[in-house]
């Protein structure tokens, strides 16, 4: 999805402006309340619901990319932290970088499928049935009210069926981030989420730019770059 003018490319644009503006203030004292009200004025009370299927769920995917613009962590989903948590040691002109680069942001990911063969409308029915022939799993593929179906526990996930299809009517559904990790960094959570192992990560952003869902993001220093050019400027006006 590199070049194309996606929601997901609006909402990080967004969140960088905002944390960009914060930067330029360079307001200690209003720095809390300032990102505390960003989540709201990216995703309004009255706007339409583009990005989430609530402005709840929104607000929350919204937090966390806030965070990690503003080079924090992600927060814990086992206990309470403050969207605001650390900010004040990150208030400063220079900062060291704190691995992990890439994260997954839980409540932004959909938890896709790994590897699954599903059979479309676009199937026939055809009489040959070259889908079942091909499948080697016994069972696996039956016809159900003239149509074809995969079995998902009794699938092997081979892929025969899906190459031998004459209508192209088999799909093969994968999890995008994993399938553009070139060094098979990601894995699943225990909810079937999208976890990214970082011992093997290369920190490319395949992943972020792969997932249309906006649930992987990257940490940056844009706040601390700019707080460090107000300071300057400050010196140099003197």
């Amino acid at each position: 999805m590199r070049g194309l003018q996606t929601p997901v490319r609006a909402i990080r644009r967004q969140v960088f402006t905002e944390v960009a503006k914060l930067g330029f203030k360079a307001n200690a004292e209003t720095l809390v309340a300032d990102m505390e009200a960003i989540p709201y004025e990216i995703v309004g009370e009255d706007s339409e619901v583009k990005y989430r299927e609530s402005i709840y769920r929104a607000r929350a995917v919204v937090r966390e990319r806030l965070r990690l613009a503003m080079g924090l962590s992600l927060r814990p989903e086992n206990k309470p932290v403050h969207l605001t948590a650390g900010v004040e040691a990150s208030n400063i002109s220079e900062k060291y970088y704190e691995p992990p680069l890439m994260q997954v942001i839980p409540s932004g990911c959909e938890s896709c499928e790994e590897n699954k063969y599903e059979v479309s409308n676009v199937c026939k029915g055809c009489l040959a049935h070259p889908c079942q022939e091909v499948c080697p799993r016994g069972g696996a593929i039956s016809m159900v009210n003239g149509k074809s179906f995969i079995d998902q526990d009794k699938c092997i996930k081979c892929g025969k069926c899906k190459s031998v299809c004459p209508y192209d009517a088999i799909a093969k559904k994968e999890r995008p981030c994993k399938k553009a990790c070139g060094v098979n960094a990601i894995t699943s959570d225990k909810l079937g989420r999208a976890y990214i192992d970082a011992d093997k990560c290369v920190s490319c952003g395949m992943c972020m730019v792969s997932c249309p869902f906006g649930a992987i993001s990257d940490k940056s220093q844009i706040f601390q770059l700019l707080v460090h050019f107000q300071k300057e400027k400050r010196l140099w006006l003197r």
